[in-house]
């Protein structure tokens, strides 16, 4: 089967083109520290154009940052309006309730004006 894939050929073909040697080489550079911090490229400036200016600038200035706003200053956007209109509904539900409450006080009052003259008989143990 001289057409079967071997999922490791690259690795034989990176090791005909690299020797151990270089490869050694390679790996020990990797594991030494890594390089201090600074710019590895030339730095370019262009005639007569701006300057950035960063947080690090020793004037004070903010580098053109800006403090986040804090999350206890923050409303949700349409938070009072919201609110506004759930106060109205709960006085509509109040209302309603206290006019549902006050037909049923109605409602009862005259079942219990009723009630005692048709159980008069019935108590004093009378026909009706």
């Amino acid at each position: 089967m001289a057409n079967e894939y071997n999922p490791f050929e690259w690795v034989q073909d990176l090791r005909r083109v690299v020797d151990d040697k270089l490869m050694a080489d390679i790996v020990s550079d990797f594991r030494r520290s890594p390089p201090p911090p600074g710019p590895t490229l030339p730095t370019v400036r262009v005639q007569g154009a701006g300057t950035v200016v960063d947080g690090d600038t020793p004037h004070g200035g903010t580098g053109g940052w800006q403090e986040s706003p804090q999350l206890s200053n923050w409303t949700p956007p349409g938070l009072r309006e919201m609110d506004a209109m759930m106060d109205q509904q709960d006085a509509v539900d109040r209302a309603a309730r206290i006019r549902e409450l006050a037909e049923a006080a109605a409602v009862q009052r005259a079942l219990e004006s009723a009630e005692p003259k048709e159980r008069e008989p019935k108590a004093r143990g009378g026909k009706k």
